[in-house]
Protein backbone atom coordinates (compact mmCIF):
# COMPACT_ATOMS: atom_id res chain seq x y z
CA UNK A 1 0.00 0.00 0.00
CA UNK A 2 2.93 1.97 1.27
CA UNK A 3 4.78 1.38 -2.07
CA UNK A 4 1.70 2.18 -4.15
CA UNK A 5 0.84 5.80 -2.58
CA UNK A 6 4.77 6.68 -3.55
CA UNK A 7 3.82 5.41 -7.06
CA UNK A 8 0.64 7.91 -7.24
CA UNK A 9 2.72 10.79 -6.00
CA UNK A 10 5.88 10.04 -8.19
CA UNK A 11 3.36 9.69 -11.30
CA UNK A 12 1.18 12.86 -9.63
CA UNK A 13 4.90 14.67 -9.36
CA UNK A 14 5.49 14.16 -13.28
CA UNK A 15 1.92 15.40 -14.57
CA UNK A 16 2.49 18.71 -12.76
CA UNK A 17 5.62 19.17 -13.93
CA UNK A 18 4.96 17.93 -17.38
CA UNK A 19 2.06 20.57 -17.37
CA UNK A 20 4.27 23.28 -15.89
CA UNK A 21 6.61 22.61 -19.15
CA UNK A 22 3.68 22.90 -21.42
CA UNK A 23 2.55 25.72 -20.27
CA UNK A 24 5.13 27.80 -20.88
CA UNK A 25 4.70 30.60 -23.18
CA UNK A 26 6.64 32.47 -25.74
CA UNK A 27 5.26 35.08 -28.35
CA UNK A 28 6.20 34.71 -32.34
CA UNK A 29 4.89 37.95 -33.66
CA UNK A 30 1.28 38.27 -32.98
CA UNK A 31 1.09 34.65 -31.80
CA UNK A 32 1.23 33.34 -28.07
CA UNK A 33 2.66 29.94 -27.87
CA UNK A 34 3.75 27.36 -26.04
CA UNK A 35 7.41 26.53 -25.47
CA UNK A 36 6.32 22.62 -26.08
CA UNK A 37 5.63 22.73 -29.66
CA UNK A 38 3.81 19.24 -30.67
CA UNK A 39 5.30 17.37 -34.32
CA UNK A 40 2.69 15.35 -35.83
CA UNK A 41 4.77 13.96 -38.92
CA UNK A 42 4.23 10.59 -37.73
CA UNK A 43 0.35 11.09 -37.73
CA UNK A 44 -1.02 8.30 -39.92
CA UNK A 45 2.30 6.51 -40.15
CA UNK A 46 3.85 5.24 -37.08
CA UNK A 47 1.13 6.88 -34.98
CA UNK A 48 -2.41 6.10 -36.44
CA UNK A 49 -5.76 8.31 -35.97
CA UNK A 50 -6.54 6.96 -32.42
CA UNK A 51 -3.17 7.36 -30.92
CA UNK A 52 -2.92 10.73 -32.72
CA UNK A 53 -6.10 12.06 -31.31
CA UNK A 54 -5.26 10.61 -27.62
CA UNK A 55 -1.69 12.47 -28.13
CA UNK A 56 -3.95 15.35 -29.13
CA UNK A 57 -5.98 15.46 -26.11
CA UNK A 58 -3.48 15.38 -23.59
CA UNK A 59 -1.12 17.66 -25.07
CA UNK A 60 -4.04 20.36 -24.64
CA UNK A 61 -4.74 19.14 -21.02
CA UNK A 62 -1.33 19.42 -20.25
CA UNK A 63 -1.31 23.38 -21.43
CA UNK A 64 0.22 23.35 -24.87
CA UNK A 65 -1.16 25.05 -27.76
CA UNK A 66 1.00 25.02 -30.51
CA UNK A 67 0.72 22.31 -33.52
CA UNK A 68 3.19 21.71 -36.24
CA UNK A 69 2.51 19.86 -39.41
CA UNK A 70 3.17 20.19 -43.02
CA UNK A 71 1.63 19.60 -46.35
CA UNK A 72 3.84 16.53 -47.25
CA UNK A 73 3.62 14.48 -43.77
CA UNK A 74 3.30 11.65 -42.57
CA UNK A 75 6.92 10.81 -42.93
CA UNK A 76 8.32 8.67 -44.30
CA UNK A 77 7.16 10.89 -46.83
CA UNK A 78 4.73 8.64 -49.74
CA UNK A 79 2.50 9.17 -52.49
CA UNK A 80 -0.14 7.23 -51.04
CA UNK A 81 -0.37 9.21 -47.36
CA UNK A 82 1.08 12.94 -48.18
CA UNK A 83 -1.12 14.89 -46.43
CA UNK A 84 -2.65 12.88 -43.97
CA UNK A 85 -0.98 14.35 -41.12
CA UNK A 86 -3.00 17.80 -41.54
CA UNK A 87 -6.25 15.31 -42.70
CA UNK A 88 -5.68 13.89 -38.90
CA UNK A 89 -5.63 16.97 -37.66
CA UNK A 90 -8.88 18.71 -39.22
CA UNK A 91 -10.77 15.90 -37.81
CA UNK A 92 -9.88 15.91 -34.64
CA UNK A 93 -10.22 20.09 -34.36
CA UNK A 94 -13.63 19.15 -36.11
CA UNK A 95 -14.58 16.12 -33.32
CA UNK A 96 -13.49 18.74 -30.31
CA UNK A 97 -15.14 21.36 -31.84
CA UNK A 98 -17.76 21.81 -28.81
CA UNK A 99 -14.30 21.56 -26.33
CA UNK A 100 -11.73 23.15 -27.67
CA UNK A 101 -11.93 27.28 -29.03
CA UNK A 102 -10.13 27.19 -32.77
CA UNK A 103 -7.96 30.48 -31.23
CA UNK A 104 -6.71 28.43 -28.43
CA UNK A 105 -5.09 26.33 -30.44
CA UNK A 106 -2.04 27.77 -32.85
CA UNK A 107 -1.57 25.60 -36.09
CA UNK A 108 1.39 25.74 -38.36
CA UNK A 109 1.94 23.93 -41.31
CA UNK A 110 4.61 24.16 -44.40
CA UNK A 111 4.93 24.38 -47.19
CA UNK A 112 6.65 21.86 -49.99
CA UNK A 113 9.69 23.59 -52.08
CA UNK A 114 11.18 22.61 -55.04
CA UNK A 115 13.34 19.25 -55.27
CA UNK A 116 14.56 17.20 -52.36
CA UNK A 117 11.79 15.49 -50.13
CA UNK A 118 9.05 16.35 -51.99
CA UNK A 119 8.07 14.40 -55.16
CA UNK A 120 5.25 15.93 -57.85
CA UNK A 121 2.37 14.24 -56.02
CA UNK A 122 2.63 16.76 -53.15
CA UNK A 123 0.59 19.38 -56.18
CA UNK A 124 -1.40 16.51 -56.98
CA UNK A 125 -2.47 16.08 -53.54
CA UNK A 126 -3.03 20.18 -53.19
CA UNK A 127 -5.28 19.79 -55.99
CA UNK A 128 -7.17 16.99 -55.07
CA UNK A 129 -7.58 18.15 -51.80
CA UNK A 130 -9.01 21.46 -53.02
CA UNK A 131 -11.84 19.44 -55.37
CA UNK A 132 -10.00 20.07 -58.62
CA UNK A 133 -8.41 17.20 -61.21
CA UNK A 134 -5.12 16.41 -60.30
CA UNK A 135 -3.35 16.29 -63.41
CA UNK A 136 -1.16 13.84 -64.78
CA UNK A 137 0.98 14.43 -61.21
CA UNK A 138 4.42 15.58 -63.46
CA UNK A 139 4.18 18.69 -62.31
CA UNK A 140 7.02 20.02 -59.68
CA UNK A 141 6.60 21.91 -56.25
CA UNK A 142 7.87 25.20 -56.78
CA UNK A 143 7.40 28.78 -54.98
CA UNK A 144 5.35 30.18 -57.64
CA UNK A 145 2.71 32.32 -56.49
CA UNK A 146 0.26 29.92 -58.33
CA UNK A 147 1.87 26.72 -56.09
CA UNK A 148 2.39 28.78 -52.95
CA UNK A 149 -1.37 30.06 -53.18
CA UNK A 150 -2.68 26.81 -53.83
CA UNK A 151 -0.29 25.11 -50.86
CA UNK A 152 -2.29 27.29 -48.48
CA UNK A 153 -5.39 26.92 -49.82
CA UNK A 154 -5.00 22.95 -49.49
CA UNK A 155 -3.45 23.41 -46.11
CA UNK A 156 -7.01 25.31 -45.13
CA UNK A 157 -9.11 22.71 -46.30
CA UNK A 158 -6.90 19.39 -45.06
CA UNK A 159 -7.62 21.22 -41.57
CA UNK A 160 -10.86 22.17 -41.76
CA UNK A 161 -9.56 25.86 -40.64
CA UNK A 162 -10.12 28.96 -42.50
CA UNK A 163 -6.55 30.80 -41.55
CA UNK A 164 -3.33 29.13 -40.86
CA UNK A 165 -1.61 31.03 -37.71
CA UNK A 166 2.38 30.56 -38.76
CA UNK A 167 2.37 29.12 -42.67
CA UNK A 168 6.17 28.42 -43.04
CA UNK A 169 8.26 27.55 -46.15
CA UNK A 170 9.65 24.32 -45.67
CA UNK A 171 13.03 24.71 -47.40
CA UNK A 172 14.33 27.62 -49.66
CA UNK A 173 14.07 27.62 -53.46
CA UNK A 174 17.52 27.52 -54.01
CA UNK A 175 20.35 25.47 -52.95
CA UNK A 176 21.56 25.29 -49.81
CA UNK A 177 23.60 22.79 -47.59
CA UNK A 178 20.74 20.59 -45.34
CA UNK A 179 19.45 17.57 -43.47
CA UNK A 180 23.62 16.61 -42.77
CA UNK A 181 25.37 18.24 -45.57
CA UNK A 182 27.70 20.72 -44.23
CA UNK A 183 29.19 22.18 -47.75
CA UNK A 184 27.74 24.95 -50.24
CA UNK A 185 28.45 23.06 -53.58
CA UNK A 186 29.46 25.14 -57.02
CA UNK A 187 28.02 23.02 -59.33
CA UNK A 188 24.22 23.63 -57.17
CA UNK A 189 24.73 26.77 -57.28
CA UNK A 190 25.42 27.29 -60.66
CA UNK A 191 22.47 24.41 -61.41
CA UNK A 192 20.30 27.32 -59.99
CA UNK A 193 20.92 29.32 -62.58
CA UNK A 194 19.11 27.46 -64.55
CA UNK A 195 16.33 26.69 -62.29
CA UNK A 196 13.08 28.62 -62.35
CA UNK A 197 13.77 30.09 -58.96
CA UNK A 198 10.88 32.58 -58.09
CA UNK A 199 12.98 35.15 -55.90
CA UNK A 200 12.58 36.53 -52.37
CA UNK A 201 10.29 39.21 -53.20
CA UNK A 202 8.30 37.37 -55.47
CA UNK A 203 7.56 34.89 -52.74
CA UNK A 204 7.58 37.13 -49.47
CA UNK A 205 4.75 38.96 -51.84
CA UNK A 206 3.08 36.23 -52.00
CA UNK A 207 3.14 35.66 -48.43
CA UNK A 208 2.03 38.91 -48.16
CA UNK A 209 -1.34 38.63 -50.14
CA UNK A 210 -2.23 35.39 -47.93
CA UNK A 211 -1.91 37.42 -44.99
CA UNK A 212 -3.89 40.42 -46.54
CA UNK A 213 -6.70 37.76 -47.21
CA UNK A 214 -6.74 36.40 -43.92
CA UNK A 215 -5.29 33.20 -44.73
CA UNK A 216 -2.28 33.53 -42.89
CA UNK A 217 -1.95 35.44 -39.76
CA UNK A 218 2.30 35.06 -39.43
CA UNK A 219 5.13 33.40 -41.69
CA UNK A 220 8.38 31.38 -40.88
CA UNK A 221 11.02 29.62 -42.65
CA UNK A 222 13.06 26.57 -42.36
CA UNK A 223 16.13 24.86 -43.27
CA UNK A 224 17.72 28.54 -43.55
CA UNK A 225 21.61 29.90 -43.44
CA UNK A 226 22.14 33.52 -42.26
CA UNK A 227 22.04 34.76 -45.43
CA UNK A 228 18.33 33.84 -46.40
CA UNK A 229 17.49 35.41 -43.19
CA UNK A 230 18.88 38.63 -44.29
CA UNK A 231 17.05 38.14 -47.74
CA UNK A 232 13.79 37.24 -46.54
CA UNK A 233 14.08 40.46 -43.80
CA UNK A 234 15.34 43.08 -46.72
CA UNK A 235 11.99 41.69 -48.95
CA UNK A 236 9.34 41.91 -46.49
CA UNK A 237 11.06 45.62 -46.02
CA UNK A 238 10.90 46.12 -49.50
CA UNK A 239 7.56 44.73 -50.17
CA UNK A 240 5.55 46.25 -47.03
CA UNK A 241 5.19 42.36 -45.65
CA UNK A 242 5.26 41.92 -41.94
CA UNK A 243 8.86 39.97 -41.58
CA UNK A 244 9.34 36.28 -40.85
CA UNK A 245 8.72 35.57 -36.98
CA UNK A 246 10.19 32.29 -37.06
CA UNK A 247 12.58 30.09 -38.45
CA UNK A 248 12.78 25.62 -38.29
CA UNK A 249 16.11 24.50 -37.98
CA UNK A 250 17.70 21.26 -37.33
CA UNK A 251 19.24 21.98 -33.53
CA UNK A 252 20.47 19.32 -30.84
CA UNK A 253 23.28 18.40 -28.99
CA UNK A 254 24.54 16.64 -32.35
CA UNK A 255 23.72 19.25 -34.63
CA UNK A 256 24.75 23.35 -33.30
CA UNK A 257 25.06 24.94 -36.43
CA UNK A 258 22.29 27.43 -35.11
CA UNK A 259 24.24 29.03 -31.96
CA UNK A 260 27.13 30.68 -34.36
CA UNK A 261 25.68 32.60 -37.30
CA UNK A 262 22.65 32.51 -36.87
CA UNK A 263 22.04 33.14 -33.46
CA UNK A 264 23.57 36.69 -34.73
CA UNK A 265 21.41 36.96 -37.43
CA UNK A 266 17.87 35.94 -35.45
CA UNK A 267 18.98 37.91 -32.37
CA UNK A 268 15.86 39.88 -31.18
CA UNK A 269 18.93 43.10 -31.35
CA UNK A 270 18.60 42.35 -35.43
CA UNK A 271 16.60 40.56 -37.36
CA UNK A 272 14.25 39.36 -34.45
CA UNK A 273 13.39 35.80 -35.55
CA UNK A 274 12.46 32.74 -32.62
CA UNK A 275 13.93 29.40 -33.48
CA UNK A 276 11.26 26.38 -33.53
CA UNK A 277 13.57 23.80 -32.89
CA UNK A 278 13.43 20.54 -34.69
CA UNK A 279 15.16 17.08 -34.28
CA UNK A 280 16.51 17.88 -30.94
CA UNK A 281 16.18 14.10 -29.97
CA UNK A 282 17.86 13.38 -32.93
CA UNK A 283 14.89 11.53 -34.41
CA UNK A 284 14.86 9.51 -30.89
CA UNK A 285 18.44 8.60 -31.25
CA UNK A 286 19.36 11.04 -28.18
CA UNK A 287 16.81 9.07 -25.93
CA UNK A 288 19.15 6.58 -25.90
CA UNK A 289 17.13 3.89 -26.60
CA UNK A 290 18.73 2.42 -29.76
CA UNK A 291 22.63 2.49 -27.57
CA UNK A 292 20.57 0.81 -24.78
CA UNK A 293 18.42 -1.87 -26.93
CA UNK A 294 15.03 0.18 -25.67
CA UNK A 295 14.24 0.44 -29.78
CA UNK A 296 10.91 -1.48 -30.96
CA UNK A 297 9.97 -2.04 -34.36
CA UNK A 298 7.61 0.82 -34.77
CA UNK A 299 10.90 3.21 -33.24
CA UNK A 300 11.47 5.74 -36.02
CA UNK A 301 14.82 4.23 -37.35
CA UNK A 302 13.57 0.94 -37.48
CA UNK A 303 9.91 1.65 -38.72
CA UNK A 304 11.52 3.71 -41.65
CA UNK A 305 14.98 2.03 -42.78
CA UNK A 306 17.45 4.12 -43.96
CA UNK A 307 15.54 7.38 -42.54
CA UNK A 308 17.44 10.76 -41.52
CA UNK A 309 21.22 8.48 -41.24
CA UNK A 310 22.69 11.64 -39.66
CA UNK A 311 21.03 11.19 -36.21
CA UNK A 312 22.06 7.62 -35.92
CA UNK A 313 25.43 7.26 -37.74
CA UNK A 314 28.35 6.28 -35.92
CA UNK A 315 29.91 9.29 -35.60
CA UNK A 316 26.68 10.49 -33.43
CA UNK A 317 26.49 7.56 -31.72
CA UNK A 318 29.74 8.29 -30.45
CA UNK A 319 28.50 11.44 -29.29
CA UNK A 320 25.47 10.21 -27.87
CA UNK A 321 27.20 7.69 -25.65
CA UNK A 322 28.93 10.23 -23.97
CA UNK A 323 26.07 12.24 -23.27
CA UNK A 324 24.02 8.97 -21.96
CA UNK A 325 26.90 9.04 -19.30
CA UNK A 326 26.36 12.65 -18.21
CA UNK A 327 22.82 11.76 -17.86
CA UNK A 328 23.40 8.56 -15.75
CA UNK A 329 25.84 10.97 -13.76
CA UNK A 330 23.33 13.39 -13.06
CA UNK A 331 20.59 11.15 -12.46
CA UNK A 332 18.49 12.50 -15.34
CA UNK A 333 16.78 10.33 -18.75
CA UNK A 334 18.90 11.04 -21.85
CA UNK A 335 16.17 12.66 -23.39
CA UNK A 336 15.66 15.18 -20.65
CA UNK A 337 19.17 16.61 -20.77
CA UNK A 338 18.82 16.98 -24.75
CA UNK A 339 15.87 18.85 -24.42
CA UNK A 340 16.46 20.87 -21.66
CA UNK A 341 19.73 22.20 -23.30
CA UNK A 342 18.03 22.81 -26.15
CA UNK A 343 15.33 24.93 -23.77
CA UNK A 344 18.37 26.78 -21.93
CA UNK A 345 19.48 28.18 -25.30
CA UNK A 346 18.16 32.23 -24.99
CA UNK A 347 17.94 32.28 -28.31
CA UNK A 348 15.33 29.56 -29.15
CA UNK A 349 11.72 30.11 -28.93
CA UNK A 350 10.23 26.63 -29.36
CA UNK A 351 11.22 22.85 -29.01
CA UNK A 352 9.17 20.95 -31.42
CA UNK A 353 8.35 17.48 -29.58
CA UNK A 354 7.58 14.02 -31.43
CA UNK A 355 5.49 11.71 -29.96
CA UNK A 356 3.88 8.28 -30.44
CA UNK A 357 2.37 7.31 -26.97
CA UNK A 358 0.69 10.03 -24.07
CA UNK A 359 3.54 8.63 -22.06
CA UNK A 360 6.08 9.29 -23.97
CA UNK A 361 4.51 13.17 -24.82
CA UNK A 362 4.50 13.69 -21.09
CA UNK A 363 7.88 13.09 -20.39
CA UNK A 364 9.12 15.71 -23.43
CA UNK A 365 6.75 17.82 -21.81
CA UNK A 366 8.38 17.68 -18.77
CA UNK A 367 12.48 18.74 -20.12
CA UNK A 368 10.75 22.32 -20.61
CA UNK A 369 10.59 22.21 -16.78
CA UNK A 370 14.24 21.08 -15.96
CA UNK A 371 16.91 23.72 -14.94
CA UNK A 372 20.65 22.62 -15.92
CA UNK A 373 23.20 23.48 -13.44
CA UNK A 374 26.26 25.52 -14.55
CA UNK A 375 28.35 22.67 -14.29
CA UNK A 376 26.15 20.20 -16.15
CA UNK A 377 26.09 23.11 -19.09
CA UNK A 378 30.32 23.02 -19.12
CA UNK A 379 30.35 19.28 -18.85
CA UNK A 380 28.05 19.19 -21.97
CA UNK A 381 30.19 21.66 -23.93
CA UNK A 382 33.13 19.64 -22.91
CA UNK A 383 31.84 16.55 -24.97
CA UNK A 384 30.63 18.98 -27.79
CA UNK A 385 34.64 19.81 -28.25
CA UNK A 386 35.43 16.35 -28.40
CA UNK A 387 32.37 15.65 -30.95
CA UNK A 388 31.53 18.71 -32.91
CA UNK A 389 28.34 18.66 -34.73
CA UNK A 390 28.22 14.78 -35.55
CA UNK A 391 25.01 14.93 -37.57
CA UNK A 392 27.80 16.78 -40.49
CA UNK A 393 28.07 14.15 -43.32
CA UNK A 394 30.54 16.74 -44.89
Amino acid sequence: RERGQRHRAYMAEGVAQAAAGAARRVKLGSLNVSKVCLGTMTFGSMSNQDTAFEILDRFIELGGNFIDTAEMYPVPVKAEYAGESEYIIGRWLKARAGRIKRDEIVIASKVSGPRAAAGPFVVANRARALGHPAGDGNVAADFSPGQLRQSCEASLARLGIECLDLFQLHWPERHVPKWGAGQYVKEEEEADEGRDLQGFDSVVSTIGALIAEGKVKEWGISNETSYGVAQACEAAKRNGVRPPVSIQNDFSLCYRIFESELAESCSTKHYNIGLIAYGVLNGGALSGKYLRGGATASSRFNFCSGFQPRYHSDRANAAIAEYMALADKHGMTLAALAQAWAFSRFYLSCVIIGATSTAQLEENCKSAYVDLSPEILAEIDQIHVRHRNPNLEN
